[in-house]
């Protein structure tokens, strides 16, 4: 994680390449869903996270 939006509900993630949607690796601002997601989450530290595509947006559903 790269960086932390909470009044915004956003992070910046560096993630690995995700092949389903031919994304390469890279960083990229992603929303999610509940903005208490973010309480627990911290600058530079690794994450897992789930997100689903909702418009032209993409929505993490969660994240640990």
């Amino acid at each position: 994680m790269t960086n932390i939006y909470r009044a915004a509900g956003k992070v910046t993630l560096r993630h690995e390449p995700i092949k389903s949607l031919n994304w390469p690796s890279m960083n990229m601002a992603f929303a999610v869903k509940d903005k208490a997601m973010l309480d627990s989450l911290a600058k530079d530290k690794k994450v897992q996270f789930e997100f689903v595509q909702q418009g032209e947006r993409f929505v993490i559903t969660s994240i640990k």
